[in-house]
């Protein structure tokens, strides 16, 4: 657990990277890294939202871009998802969690829809945080379709441009979710990779070399020291 007076941010986002690197190191087949990945995915999610207070958490699972990496693996990877997402969203029903995703829902597999579908509709009612599943998900393209969207609303005649501001912008993301205060990625890598671009506007960045089945608990706690080390002016005067 993390120490009682640490300040813990309302929204965290993770870049989930380094699952392939970890399954090499050990001279095992993709697959492997990606089922420890996402065991470990499981542990920080129960760990992040249930046990340390954090209000939102977001999670990058798998872009827009991961489709053009070999069919066998995306493959697999759906199998993943369609397998073990009813698994987490009785788990978060349980802690009173809501699971959502963001993301174009064409281009995924019937039965991992029906598997979002189902996590999304049990947990629907529930208040005590927010578990957000960025699948199939690039931030060009969460931008591109609410720019048509408002597009499309101006032509109808029921918006103006002149009423267009960043609240229109927001309203018309994946989510309407507040912004991200602390982003992790693992893996050594220090790029956003198209995720979250809008939300992390004003975000603390945390980059670690960890691989993220290696990510537990401890490395998250790691990850709120140096956050509440971090000088948050958001545009302003230091606070310091």
């Amino acid at each position: 657990m993390p120490n009682e007076d640490l300040r813990i941010p309302q929204h965290v986002a993770i870049i989930v990277d380094g699952n392939r690197r970890w399954a090499r190191q050990r001279l095992m087949p993709a697959s492997v890294g990606h089922k420890a990945g996402f065991e470990r995915l499981q542990e920080i999610t129960r760990y992040a939202v249930g046990d340390c207070g954090v209000k939102v958490l977001s999670l990058y699972v798998f872009s827009t871009e991961n489709f053009s990496r070999d069919a066998k693996e995306v493959g697999y990877l759906m199998d993943l998802f369609a397998n073990n997402f009813r698994t987490i969203a009785e788990e978060m029903n349980e802690r009173g969690c809501q699971v959502l995703f963001s993301g174009r829902r064409e281009g995924l597999q019937q039965r991992v829809l029906d598997a979002m579908d189902y996590m999304m509709d049990l947990t629907k009612d529930n208040k005590k945080g927010i578990v957000n599943f960025c699948l199939n998900y690039g931030s060009r393209a969460e931008l591109t379709d609410a720019v048509r969207a408002i597009a499309d609303e101006v032509q109808k005649g029921t918006l103006t441009p002149e009423q267009i501001d960043e609240k229109t912008i927001e309203s018309h993301l994946y989510r309407d979710l507040p912004p991200v205060d602390l982003m992790i990625r693992t893996s050594g890598e220090e790029r956003l990779s198209n995720f979250l671009l809008w939300q992390c506007a004003y975000a603390e960045f945390y980059f670690t070399p960890v691989l993220f089945p290696d990510f537990n608990k401890q490395c998250f706690d790691k990850a709120l020291e140096e956050y509440n080390h971090r000088d948050r002016r958001m545009g302003g005067n230091t606070k310091k």
